[in-house]
């Protein structure tokens, strides 16, 4: 009878014993895997995206100040370097002081805040979320004019050897991805001469009021101010109109896209209304297709027929027409994948293999100064590409000049990006088609090249955010980082 008791005594025991691991086990697994408070990132993004009446932030500084002061309001650890980076650093616990730290890394850039609220927002909350985890560090590199500037400079101190580097941006689609493009910024150089003006009136067009952006496959959407003056230029020349170009500024913006042009033609007068016709119908154009995403669009231009106060010189009708055949040459597009091209094994015909894109048009001695950013998939495709770029040059008597080349992004290593995959499938609800993270390749340049320029043994991974998935792959961030090392794993 004793021997029945204390039997069912040791089964009641461990039958205590094994509810309560299972509990804890789901405790930890509850807790582990919704990290993030929701709320307060929502609260967080919107009052990034509605800052002062959804008009944005005017300067870097302010947006910078903006986050500070939000880290200081939360007590969080910080610094920031001349360079306008913005460190976040979380301790390791004491039994995880050997787990390989993680390094958090998204760009911040006035012009795209309300855009990037979210983004900066995941950032943000990646900062501030504590957890049992490594060391963990979250810098919001400084970006502005989309220049990479915060990322070239970025200490090496903060990215060791076994470090695990996650890249975040945001866009259209969401994926991961362990490679993107390789970028390059050029010049053609146009030689130019001016002499007295031999035309009776001046036409002067004006443009700005634009909100710039990173340079992307979107760029045929995006409002143009380049190819703007290069079909003013285009009409005049097709109608065998004698002209002259006084003057020509370019409002140029890094390597985002130029946000303003201010630009003087010189012409007789019989000519004169034809032209401001042309300019009219393009007004109109312009205002439908970009008025409503631009609510300070200006488009507008100036007669003068007062010969006093015309310009005294202007480049000549030589000059001029070599300018207008240059930009009317220059293929300011996006390039695809042709059937005769080796293409890569996840793409097809049809798909984004580079761009071209003329950022800026400067008045130099002698001449113009045409700045073209160049991207493409490898060496190769972006070789194509320059190599049609100084066959222009080459055509009307111009040179070309490279300023520098950023080589490709390629993480050759699955680890980091398994893993995250895995933690995303694991901790958030993704029966959705909108929720579904596809593991992908970019078909643009991202700042992982300069990530990977800082120590090449990181593992890098790029996290590519969209609406549907900011606050799943938030979590999944938060999640991965918390994990590792763990006895318990997701």
């Amino acid at each position: 009878m004793r021997e029945t008791i204390s039997k069912n005594k040791f089964l009641i025991a461990a039958a205590v014993v094994i509810i309560c691991v299972i509990s804890s086990i789901a405790v930890y697994r509850s807790s582990s895997t919704t990290p993030l408070d929701t709320s307060e990132y929502k609260d967080l993004y919107k009052s990034i995206h509605d800052y002062n009446d959804e008009k944005g932030f005017a300067s870097q500084d302010e947006l910078k100040g903006f986050i500070t002061a939000w880290a200081d309001q939360r007590g969080l650890d910080y610094s920031t370097d001349k360079y306008g980076n913005i460190v976040f650093t979380s301790q390791a616990i004491s039994r995880k002081k050997k787990v390989s730290p993680t390094v958090v890394c998204a760009g911040y850039n006035y012009e795209t805040a309300t855009d990037h609220s979210r983004l900066l927002a995941s950032a943000l909350m990646t900062a501030a979320t504590e957890g049992d985890s490594g060391k963990k560090t979250v810098i919001l590199c400084n970006d502005e004019q989309n220049l990479g500037t915060g990322y070239k400079h970025i200490s090496k101190k903060l990215i060791p050897s076994n470090a695990k580097v996650i890249y975040m941006d945001y866009g259209s689609s969401s994926y991961l991805s362990n490679s993107s493009f390789v970028m390059s910024k050029s010049s053609i150089i146009v030689p130019a001469k001016k002499t007295k003006v031999k035309c009776d009136t001046a036409v002067t067009v004006h443009i700005s009021g634009l909100k710039s952006d990173e340079v992307s496959t979107a760029l045929a959407k995006h409002p143009d101010v380049i190819s703007a003056f290069s079909s003013l230029l285009t009409r005049l020349k097709s109608k065998s109109t004698i002209c002259q170009l006084a003057d020509v500024k370019i409002g140029a913006n890094g390597n985002m896209y130029p946000i303003s042009l201010d630009a003087t033609f010189l012409l007789n007068s019989y000519a004169a209304g034809s032209f401001t016709s042309f300019i009219d119908k393009r007004i109109k154009a312009w205002e439908k297709a970009y008025g409503d995403s631009n609510e300070d669009l200006e488009f507008s231009y100036e007669v003068t027929d007062d010969i006093e106060k015309l310009p005294k010189k202007a480049y000549t009708a030589e000059s001029t027409d070599r300018l207008t055949s240059v930009l009317y040459t220059i293929n300011n597009d996006i390039y695809r994948y042709e059937e005769s091209d080796k293409i890569p094994e996840n793409r097809k015909v049809g798909d984004t293999c580079g761009l071209n894109c003329a950022l800026d048009l400067e008045q130099i001695k002698g001449g113009f100064s045409i700045d073209i950013m160049t991207q493409g998939y490898n060496d190769s495709y972006i070789k194509k590409i320059q190599d049609e770029n100084e066959l222009i040059s080459e055509l009307y008597d111009c040179k070309t000049e490279t300023k520098y080349t950023v080589p490709r992004f390629i993480n050759n290593r699955d680890s980091l990006i398994r893993n995250l995959l895995n933690t995303y499938s694991k901790v958030n609800n993704v029966s959705t088609a909108s929720s579904i993270l596809a593991i992908d390749s970019d078909n643009y340049f991202t700042p992982c090249s300069y990530l990977n320029a800082i120590n090449k043994k990181a593992d890098i991974v790029h996290v590519r955010f969209n609406k549907d998935t900011s606050v799943l792959l938030t979590n999944t961030i938060l999640c991965y980082i918390n994990t590792k090392g763990n006895l318990l794993s997701l």
